[in-house]
């Protein structure tokens, strides 16, 4: 647990604790801007640094331990069942904007490779006229 140093008129008090640091600002002895420091060698800064939430007048809540989770009342799928997707509401615009995105991507896809293909085609045609020309009636 931190311990607090405060300085109040010219003089430092403390050390103390952070429930008397609350007990002391519900006491209006200090005040927000009341310098404060955890230790001798550091900077001071203000209480409402330290403890932000005291100027709401509210501490930290406390924390609370979730229950156990209680059986399920639900009975339980078996499995195989499929799940069918009934009603899906998806607007005739939105699908012909991806139907058009689609057709361009594949359209740059194959105007890109096209002449790879073609390239590849001559390539092939030429080694199979090299290998079978000699061979054929001129």
């Amino acid at each position: 647990m931190k311990s607090y140093l405060l300085q109040l008129g010219d003089r430092e008090e403390g050390p103390y604790s952070d429930t008397q640091v609350g007990q002391l600002f519900a006491e209006h002895r200090i005040n927000q801007h009341t310098p404060c420091t955890t230790d001798r060698f550091a900077g001071w800064r203000t209480v409402d640094e330290y403890f932000p939430t005291l100027k709401y007048r509210t501490e930290l809540p406390a924390v609370i331990e979730k229950p156990a989770p209680a059986f399920s009342t639900t009975p339980p799928v078996p499995i195989g069942s499929a799940v069918k997707i009934v009603d899906v509401d998806v607007p005739f615009a939105s699908v012909l904007k991806m139907v058009f995105k689609i057709f361009a991507a594949w359209l740059i896809v194959i105007i890109c490779f096209i002449p790879l293909f073609l390239i590849v085609w001559l390539f092939l045609f030429a080694g199979l006229l090299s290998f079978f020309g000699p061979h054929l009636p001129r």
